[in-house]
């Protein structure tokens, strides 16, 4: 065993090696025992509860081991020294009493599980495993500080900090997310850390936060161990990896790995899809930004209603941004957004209370498309009959399980043509028309204005007029944005409320009754594609000729970003490939978005729940392959 020693004051970083792996020690003291006399300054030992046996032998330590195995923290390296706390007489086996030591239990009994021992204090500290970060999907890891509800950063090791699961009890409903650990995308504040929104310049200008965002303290408050801030996007934009200079774009673990991993919520995305040692991760959406990572990384993925969650640190447009939850499941996905908008939950109990029946609104292409201006959506029912390609089939395979479950039929809808027809008559005949300028004037205007344009006003006044490094793609986007009109703002609000209101009231409409004097409510469900499967390689330049820096077309994020409707990335499959990197087949996330009415977010995840539970959808893993 070695050792790294710090000669700091209690809240240094110690690095200790045990078996095949680094730890470090935190410092608070969680128990006091009699010094040791050993040679090595710090030995591990296991704390265990005995409070419902009076022997400890050979069966209860095989029991343990299989037990406390199965935490990716623990292993048998702290059974050098057990501190078995007891609450009654107890007898240990003489062949185990060398490497045991008997506590009674007081008023306060240490969680079981991994420790350190400072031999010649006795003192007794938790320990936390490091862990790589293969994926660069973090910023850097993070420690609390103790007795406080502020967060440090750990600068002196490059690698992710991660106690382990056995100092926490079960989830309970106090508790909801005990000892579940996660990682907090860096626009989002964390009291004692900076917000660095994706920039070195941003981060470094700026000192750290005296509050944390609200839902992230209810998180923790709900027993969630946050343990890092994950990379984003120079202020939450959309960057390909080879349009990010100042940092490394995070590893897509999926296929050959080697894909694009999406852009803004990127590093929550890889990090969720990468390591087992991290339950979820949370991102923000502006446009897009947790429903495309989550589809392209195979992960769940919320957007969850405007308003829900309450937004914090960096707001990237008022009437659009949200943070929401990546996660490998639909209860888990489910269970935090629970806990983030639990000032909504006592309203969706009664909303529950409903029989519910719904209209399965499946999106398909128009007629007569233009492919650099179509979102890519289902084919229509002629069509879908003569296509039989393997994510074809993936997602019919799906839509027909959910009209099973549903008990429904899907109904064919061209937003195209159902916008065209039911449009306010003041707004334009086309929907690319009615909704191509609103995302770019309102949140690069926005962006400049409220967050980057103050920012390099105040950095070149305290850098002699230098100005801070902003990504390419990104600086000609915020000056799009600088140029944009307070006049052409108003237009663009005004076309966001008017189209928020069409989507609102006419195509996915609030809970309606069935017939007058029954508690039977319709609830109309959008399903559209989110995720094809396709090879997007991370080496692949996007063609930004002719000031190609905007997409022109028509976007299904549109639809939930204008009108607030919760939405959210369900993973249902995977497609092959032949990759040209390994030279091998591999396989890619296939997944769908659903769309439910605003407000209804407990119905959609209490419905991907069920669908989870009849193994519809799938609990995923971590890797190339779901």
């Amino acid at each position: 065993m070695g050792e790294s020693l710090s000669r700091e004051a209690a809240d240094a970083t110690t690095l200790i090696h045990i078996g095949d792996s680094d730890f470090i020690i935190h410092p608070e003291v969680s128990l006091k025992i009699t010094p040791l006399r050993s040679s090595e300054r710090f030995i591990p030992a296991t704390v265990i509860h005995c409070d419902d046996t009076t022997h400890f032998g050979a069966t209860e330590l095989d029991k343990l081991r299989d037990g406390f195995g199965k935490d990716d923290v623990w292993t048998g390296d702290f059974l050098k020294l057990l501190i078995v706390q007891h609450s009654v007489t107890l007898t240990i086996s003489d062949h185990i009493a060398h490497q045991a030591m008997k506590l009674p239990r007081g008023e306060q009994q240490t969680p079981a599980g991994p420790y350190v021992i400072h031999t010649s204090t006795g003192r007794v500290h938790s320990i936390s495993k490091l862990f790589e970060d293969t994926s660069n999907a973090f910023v850097r890891g993070t420690l609390p500080e103790t007795g406080t509800d502020r967060y440090r950063w750990l600068t002196s090791i490059d690698r992710i900090p991660v106690p382990s699961k056995l100092y926490n009890s079960q989830p309970n409903d106090l508790l909801p997310l005990q000892g579940m650990r996660f990682g907090v995308k860096d626009s989002i504040d964390i009291a004692g850390l900076e917000t660095g929104c994706g920039s070195r310049c941003y981060r470094s200008f700026h000192p750290a936060k005296s509050t944390s965002a609200a839902f992230v303290s209810r998180l923790i408050s709900a027993g969630a161990v946050m343990i890092g801030k994950m990379r984003c996007c120079q202020w939450c934009d959309g960057q390909d990896p080879l349009e990010r200079f100042e940092e490394v774009s995070p590893t897509n673990p999926r296929g050959d790995a080697f894909q694009k991993p999406s852009s803004s919520s990127s590093g929550s995305a890889a990090g969720a899809a990468s390591y087992a040692w991290l339950d979820f991760t949370i991102g923000t959406d502006t446009g897009g930004s947790i429903r495309h990572p989550a589809g392209v990384n195979g992960l769940y993925g919320t957007r969850p209603s405007v308003g829900s969650i309450p937004s914090s640190g960096l707001v990237c447009s008022e009437y659009m941004d949200t943070p929401g939850v990546f996660a490998r499941s639909a209860a888990i996905t489910r269970a935090i957004t629970r806990v983030m908008a639990r000032q909504t939950l006592t309203e969706s109990a009664t909303k529950l209370e409903r029989k519910i029946q719904y209209k399965l609104l499946y999106a398909i292409k128009p007629k007569i498309s233009d492919s650099n201006k179509t979102a890519k959506l289902f084919n229509r029912g002629e069509e879908a009959s003569n296509t039989s390609t393997p994510t074809s089939m993936v997602f019919e395979d799906f839509v027909k399980n959910l009209e099973k479950h549903l008990n429904c039929r899907r109904h064919e809808v061209c937003l195209y043509d159902l916008w065209r027809d039911t449009r306010p008559k003041t707004a334009p005949e086309s929907l690319v028309k009615a909704t191509e300028t609103i995302y770019q004037n309102i949140v690069y205007y926005e962006l400049w204005h409220n967050v980057v344009g103050p920012f390099v006003k105040e950095y070149q006044t305290a850098h002699s007029n230098r100005v801070p490094f902003i990504e390419p793609i990104t600086k000609a986007r915020l000056d799009y944005g600088s140029k944009v009109s307070r006049a052409d703002y108003n237009i663009s609000a005004a076309a966001l409320k008017t189209y928020a209101t069409w989507v609102n009231e006419i195509f996915v409409p609030p809970p309606s009754s069935t017939c007058a004097g029954t508690d039977t409510v319709t609830i109309p469900l959008l399903i559209y594609p989110q995720s094809w499967g396709v090879p997007r390689y991370r080496d692949e330049i996007v063609d930004r000729t002719g000031g190609n820096i905007f997409w022109k077309g028509f976007s299904p994020y549109s639809i939930s970003y204008c009108s607030g409707c919760p939405d959210v990335t369900v993973p249902i499959g995977e497609a092959k490939f032949h990759s040209k990197i390994t030279n091998t087949d591999e396989y890619l996330p296939v997944a769908v978005s659903l769309l439910a009415p605003r407000g209804e977010d407990e119905v959609l995840l209490g419905l991907l729940e069920d669908l989870e539970k009849e193994n519809i959808v799938k609990e995923v893993g971590c890797g190339s392959r779901l």
